[in-house]
């Protein structure tokens, strides 16, 4: 049994996306020092999730015969990864659309939930992120030994 291509994609969404979470965090502050580094890593760490998860199902037969995973710890790390995704997919959508000039001409008044939001989602991304790792890495390191202790 080869090893499959999940394991050795993980590791660019997390850290890419950790990155982004972190510059949005600090472009309250410098806005015009990190709000664009942190749209250019959230791109690339959306895609790479995307690549990730979608090499998820591949390495699941490798994970069960070679660690001792069991189904429920799978799924629980694919859920989780689900749910990433759509955070920081919601993240992205939201930084995009805010950057069309028609959108901030015609919204300018209501543009203050904006913000708000954008570090909510950070927030709640980064969050994703952290369990999304600590899942895959119990069925990586601890098998079915994760599964008797949640």
């Amino acid at each position: 049994m080869t090893t499959p291509l999940h394991p050795l994609i993980v590791h660019f969404p997390i850290a890419l996306l950790f990155l982004a979470a972190v510059m949005q965090l600090f472009a309250i502050w410098r806005p015009r020092l990190f709000d664009r580094t942190a749209d250019i890593l959230l791109g690339l760490g959306f895609l790479s999730g995307i690549a990730a998860y979608m090499t998820g199902d591949g390495g699941e037969r490798y994970a069960i015969s070679v660690f001792g995973a069991t189904r429920d710890m799978i799924h629980k790390h694919e859920n989780i990864a689900f749910y990433t995704l759509i955070v920081y997919g919601l993240l992205l959508a939201v930084k995009i659309l805010f950057r069309l000039p028609g959108v901030r001409r015609r919204f300018a008044a209501g543009m203050r939930w904006a913000s708000p939001l954008v570090m909510i989602l950070s927030l709640a991304g980064l969050v994703l992120v952290y369990y999304t790792g600590h899942y895959g890495g119990q069925i990586v390191y601890h098998g079915t030994q994760a599964s008797a202790n949640p």
